[in-house]
């Protein structure tokens, strides 16, 4: 009789059905042998060395087996190695990536914020608005009246009463200063609406203006702040705010920063009726 594990034992007849199933059996250490008038189950092994003399057949492993065998466990030993090395060249270049990374990076380190107002612009000197009333009515030889005197008071010292303002989030690192969060505020104390009024942002580096952004503003109350926040990051040594213009029929103004006055009269520079 003969089983090769599989729980299935089966009757042999004949010499050459036993060699067919120990030729089949994927597994010899598993093949047991009961030999006809005997009492136990023999191993592979054991029926090999009782077969030499009795001519039972014995399985031979041949060499295209062995052959076989030799190049499954290259291929593998083969496979191993090319993933142990694949292994390290993908650690070894993600340690390379990490370090150049962190070494040649911008660090940036917050700073305080930037709060700036613009300056009163060249082109609008003070003015000594009760000795210019004295002088006008002089030459006119009366009164102004209430309305004639607030108006004149509010162009001529407007730069007082209409606040430009810029504030900004900052970090430096050794490439410079980032600037973000910026945010444009136009405080009117006049009293009045503002019609319109035109803003320069300008980034500066190395003394020089890098870049220039217009923002417009219209319809400027007097009991809230006219806000604006900017998307853009600039990048620069500062940022400085002027205005272009502004525009109120309310008080008769009409301010330009390419202009010296709008009529020649230096006494009442900025009086219009657009």
């Amino acid at each position: 009789m003969f089983t090769d594990g599989t729980n299935v034992v089966r009757e042999v007849q004949s010499k050459e059905e036993l060699h067919s199933y120990i030729q089949s059996s994927g597994d010899p250490g598993r093949i047991r042998i009961w030999i006809f008038n005997t009492s136990e189950w023999i191993t592979y092994d054991d029926f090999t060395k009782r077969s030499v003399t009795k001519g039972f057949p014995v399985r031979k492993t041949t060499i295209n087996e062995e052959k076989k065998k030799e190049a499954t466990v290259v291929r593998k030993l083969a496979t191993k190695d090319t993933r142990l090395v694949k292994l390290f060249i993908a650690i070894f270049t993600g340690a390379a990536i990490f370090l150049v990374y962190n070494f040649t990076r911008v660090k940036w380190r917050t700073i305080p914020p930037l709060q700036v107002t613009a300056a009163r612009p060249a082109n609008t000197p003070q003015v000594n608005v009760d000795s210019l009333i004295q002088f006008i009515e002089t030459l006119r030889g009366q009164k102004l009246d209430k309305v004639t005197l607030t108006n004149l008071r509010i162009r001529n010292t407007w730069p007082d009463r209409i606040e430009l303002q810029l504030k900004s989030d900052r970090d430096t690192s050794e490439a410079g200063i980032k600037f973000y969060h910026v945010e444009l505020s136009i405080d009117n104390s006049t009293g009045y609406n503002i019609d319109n009024a035109i803003v320069e942002l300008k980034e500066w580096k190395n003394n020089v203006a890098a870049r220039t952004d217009t923002i417009h503003f219209s319809n400027i109350d007097y009991t809230v702040l006219a806000n604006r926040t900017m998307t853009t990051e600039y990048h620069g040594d500062s940022l400085s705010v002027s205005f272009l213009s502004i525009k109120a029929k309310s008080f008769n103004f009409c301010y330009s920063s390419d202009k010296e006055s709008n009529y020649g009269n230096l006494n009442d520079r900025w009086f219009c009726r657009e």
